[in-house]
């Protein structure tokens, strides 16, 4: 009875975390079938000391129900000391009594190395999440249920390790309990798994723990049938998930998960790399007298047939900055269209070029910025330029 238990406590953690976080752009046709995939997004490392709307989103407003006992809140989620914190409270709302939160990308990704340094939180009935997910809500191509996971269901003493391939009707047993040898609630570890089309391999601290092999009879996820999202989270559980994860029990303070960085590594010839230098400080007016382009998140559309460029400006303190003039250009295969826009919130500028259906190379730059009482050093960018390979 346990084992069913937590079964059914990660199935209904998958689906209904996925169902209660859906919008328009990313719903499947009726049947849960997509038309066209999406577009498989490149290598990120983010250090999660602010909120990056051009790459992640926020749950915010609603609830998931059982066995969840906590409704997502976008204000639960904090950035302080070059880390996100996520905390679960006593805020009672949409008959729920706690609110908790829940970061994802707005993107999807393939095979390759996925990684997070964290520190779950250290509760009975609480689970603390980093992990890849899409289906008939968040889309990766086929609408159907795939998922890799790393998660500590009430423990911080051994992680769980699962995988759901095509499996809308929750009927496989993958899940794994691996002891990792020390209280991870004390101290930033890092948790990580390469998905490749032969299978999943899991890491602790670098080192591998557990490995699925994908079978005829049990394969794992495969990216050509669908991508998936980087998401994680922290929840308490209902009595319908105790078994699994143990009773919740509120200790009168907020209950808290760190992280201290995500990274993901494309391909799967990929390697996990020494731990990220953490970025230079935010330039303040000293370091820096005006603007600076900080992002260029450049893909093709679902047809692959335009390119998109997502352009995040900050200021001379680092954060975003609105109604800033972007002027750009295109290049490669396109050469027109779409080439001045105004920044909104989050300091973002998203530009759209020319159709094409030659299979080539497409690049983007920024050749300017400009707001009254700004100035602009091209020199100090992070980055002028972005190319992709259609």
């Amino acid at each position: 009875m346990r084992s069913n238990l937590r079964v059914w406590a990660t199935l209904a953690f998958v689906w209904l975390a996925a169902a209660s976080t859906s919008n328009e752009s990313d719903a499947a046709p009726k049947g849960g079938r997509s038309r066209l995939p999406p577009a498989p997004q490149s290598s990120l490392t983010d250090h999660l000391q602010a909120a990056d709307t051009s790459r992640w989103s926020m749950a915010d407003g609603w609830a998931n129900g059982a066995p969840f006992d906590n409704a997502w809140g976008a204000d639960h989620v904090t950035f302080a000391d070059s880390t996100m914190t996520i905390h679960l409270d006593g805020t009672a709302q949409l008959g729920e009594p706690y609110t908790s939160a829940e970061y994802r990308t707005t993107g999807y990704y393939g095979y390759g190395c996925y990684e997070v340094s964290m520190k779950p939180a250290r509760n009975a009935g609480i689970v603390s999440a980093f992990f890849t997910y899409a289906g008939p809500w968040d889309n990766g191509g086929n609408g159907k249920h795939n998922e890799i996971e790393v998660e500590f269901p009430g423990t911080s003493t051994a992680v769980q390790f699962n995988f759901w391939t095509n499996d809308d009707s929750y009927s496989s047993r993958n899940e794994v309990l691996v002891p990792v040898g020390f209280d991870a609630a004390d101290a930033f570890h890092v948790y990580a798994f390469k998905w490749t089309s032969t299978g999943i391999r899991w890491y602790v601290d670098g080192g591998l723990v557990y490995e699925a092999l994908s079978t005829l009879v049990n394969p794992t996820p495969k990216a050509e049938e669908s991508l998936q999202k980087i998401m994680v989270n922290l929840w308490a559980v209902d009595q319908t998930a105790e078994a699994w994860a143990g009773t919740f029990v509120y200790p009168e303070s907020p209950v808290r998960a760190h992280f201290d960085w995500v990274r993901f590594a494309a391909g799967e010839d990929c390697e996990f790399g020494p731990v990220p230098d953490e970025p230079e400080p935010p330039r303040g007016p000293t370091d820096l007298a005006g603007l600076y382009v900080a992002i260029i998140d450049l893909t093709l559309n679902t047809r692959q047939t335009q390119g998109i460029a997502k352009v995040t400006v900050r200021d001379d303190a680092g954060g975003p900055a609105e109604d800033v003039t972007v002027t750009s250009a295109w290049a490669g295969v396109v050469t027109t269209d779409d080439t001045t826009r105004v920044t909104g919130s989050g300091g973002v500028a998203t530009f759209y070029s020319g159709r094409f259906r030659t299979a080539a190379e497409v690049s983007f730059c920024v050749l300017d910025l400009s707001r009254t009482g700004d100035t602009y050093d091209g020199s100090a960018n992070e980055t002028d330029c972005a190319t992709v390979l259609k």
